[in-house]
């Protein structure tokens, strides 16, 4: 134990909670950043990702006759923190103006349809030949998104790495050391009038299910929000959070390797497309 090695009933060795860095204060999404944000595409590259998907299903179009230049499916805004909501409100600004409710989005205009013919060529969810040419199978959709995936090598696929992500997440929220800090939150919310679990049944109370945050819940998200930082809860957290991550990257190095090239080849093919 001294070793950092904890037992298994079973009597087979598992290791133990890493050791973590200096604990920060967390004062705004902008402050939570984790080892894992290195091998996936922040917003900004998305962007840039669904740009070049758009111009290149647009020539695949093309060719079949479609003057359509599809809008990007899944733009992001690049001003966002990609983990920012991670551990919960941090943002005292925020939460004065919100309280627990999330900030919405602007209303993106809205796109013009293109005729069904040219969606079902875009999509692949039709016919299989068009005038003599066969589409593309998923359609020019997936015909530009096989482009961008040129040279890039095989990585570990997306929904098993977010699998990790999720795992390792849950991990370091019953981690000792988190669960201290949110039993020292739990007794410092209940000293204001408040009591609750832990910070996710704060946030989720119905009574802040309202389209807007009432008095109330800023009050309440307020108090919450007090007790996080004399708790050094989220601080803790993405300590914590890091650690584990770490952890996983140097136990698995030649997949994250693998991540970060495929990042980097997706991007360069993308800014060649825009770029053009």
């Amino acid at each position: 134990l001294g070793c950092g090695i904890a037992f298994s009933a079973g009597g087979a060795a598992e290791p133990g909670p890493p050791a973590i860095g200096p604990v920060r204060a967390v004062a705004s999404g902008a402050d939570v950043v984790l080892p894992f944000d290195a091998y996936r595409h922040p917003a900004a590259e998305v962007n840039t990702i669904e740009r070049a998907t758009g111009l290149l299903a647009r020539d695949c179009l093309a060719r079949f006759g479609y003057p359509w230049t599809p809008p990007p499916s899944d733009a992001v805004d690049a001003t966002r923190p990609a983990s920012g909501g991670r551990y919960g409100i941090v943002d005292a600004a925020e939460v004065a103006r919100l309280g627990y409710h999330a900030a919405v989005p602007p209303d993106r205009p809205p796109q013009p349809s293109p005729p069904l013919d040219a969606l079902a060529v875009y999509t692949g969810k039709g016919t299989s030949e068009i005038r003599g040419h066969p589409v593309p199978e998923g359609g020019c959709l997936g015909e530009a998104r096989r482009r961008l995936e040129d040279g890039v090598p095989a990585a570990l696929p997306g929904p098993a790495f977010a699998e990790l992500d999720r795992e390792l997440y849950l991990t370091a929220q019953a981690d000792p050391r988190v669960q201290a800090a949110m039993s020292g939150w739990r007794e410092c919310m209940a000293a204001s009038g408040e009591r609750y679990t832990d910070v996710w049944a704060a946030n989720d109370d119905v009574r802040w299910s309202g389209p807007s945050p009432t008095p109330e819940e800023i009050g309440v998200a307020r108090a919450d929000l007090a007790c996080r930082t004399r708790t050094g809860l989220a601080g803790t957290w993405l300590a914590v959070e890091t650690a584990y991550q770490r952890r996983a990257i140097e136990d698995r190095r030649g997949e994250f390797e693998a991540l970060a090239k495929a990042r980097e080849v997706r991007l360069a093919n993308a800014r060649r497309v825009v770029d053009r």
